[in-house]
């Protein structure tokens, strides 16, 4: 890691931004690297990326976006893109996964509920990209690329294309729900505790939205509850679905969860791809130890009849 800290000291001194200390933080799943800096005894956050990487750009407008729309997101104070980083606010130690357990869970939940109620109350004014049947498709084909080789199970050409056709037929359900802006990676990682706001859906900060897009309003919530890091608990996962839905009395109740778990297999799936890939091709373990806990809850929304058509189509990968 001094490695990484020395490049982003030089990053610092090449562009005359005095600081007093640098701590490494922590990494991501991605190429993300935080460190905290101390400026003038103040401490920031310098988000460190590959030059000239696309997702600074996006974390940019976006935070722009989600400003404009009264969600807790960090202060920018020196945007870098060419170079790769970005200093930015400090959110403090108060990040869900650091701070979550038995007797707050649900509190907190729905403080990240009613963010969420917030922001899909509002119009969709910003072009941000679309979550398309072929984003939602080429997504879940890491689940054969990565996550298939690992066990190991074999397919072929025409395996894919047959998921293809079911995977399709079963999102025409969520995609009947109204879209919204969804922050896609919704997880006790990427949240932070602002408790001593007043206003009830600013209590929940957010990082990591730079891949935000527009899509069915299942999304975000399903990531929140199912989340790969965390145990999932069946009854308050159906509470907090209530407690969402009424806010929305417009939206069908069982179309809604039937979307959820649908979405939930097409997450699951792309999200055990990517954790093989990060141990296969990038030699990150640390993401190996939540796998079984994704398969299991991959497995459990498979047992619906909704989805019994991709459960038969599994069965000789997944049992």
């Amino acid at each position: 890691m001094k490695n990484i800290e020395e490049i982003v000291k030089k990053k610092l001194n090449k562009n005359k931004i005095q600081f007093q200390s640098i701590k490494f933080l922590a990494g991501d799943a991605s190429n993300r690297k935080y460190f905290k800096i101390l400026q003038n005894g103040k401490t920031k956050v310098l988000m460190n990326n590959q030059e000239n990487d696309t997702s600074i750009i996006e974390f940019i407008d976006k935070t722009k976006v989600f400003k404009e729309l009264d969600i807790i997101v960090p202060k920018i104070f020196g945007s870098f893109p060419e170079q790769g980083f970005l200093i930015i606010e400090d959110f403090g130690d108060e990040k869900y996964s650091k701070i979550i357990n038995k007797n707050n869970q649900e509190q907190l939940y729905k403080n990240a509920i009613d963010t969420l109620i917030h922001l899909h109350k509002k119009k969709i004014k910003q072009n941000f990209e679309n979550y398309t049947k072929t984003k939602f498709y080429k997504e879940s084909v890491l689940f054969f690329e990565w996550y298939l080789p690992l066990i190991p199970k074999k397919f072929t050409v025409e395996h894919l294309k047959k998921f293809k056709d079911i995977l399709y037929e079963l999102l025409t359900l969520p995609m009947n729900l109204p879209n919204t802006y969804i922050h896609r990676d919704y997880h006790v990682d990427n949240l932070f505790l602002f408790k001593n706001k007043k206003k009830t859906y600013q209590k929940c900060g957010w990082i990591d939205y730079q891949d935000a897009l527009i899509g069915t309003c299942v999304y975000d919530l399903m990531s929140l509850l199912e989340d790969a890091r965390r145990d999932s608990n069946n009854k308050i996962n159906i509470k907090m679905i209530q407690y969402y839905l009424e806010n929305f009395r417009n939206i069908d109740n069982e179309l809604f969860i039937k979307s959820f778990r649908i979405i939930a297999v097409q997450r699951h799936m792309k999200v055990l791809g990517i954790f093989a890939r990060l141990y296969k091709r990038d030699k990150k373990n640390e993401y190996i130890i939540h796998m079984p806990r994704v398969l299991n809850m991959l497995k459990k929304n498979l047992e619906f009849e909704e989805l019994r058509k991709l459960r038969d189509f599994l069965l000789e990968f997944l049992y």
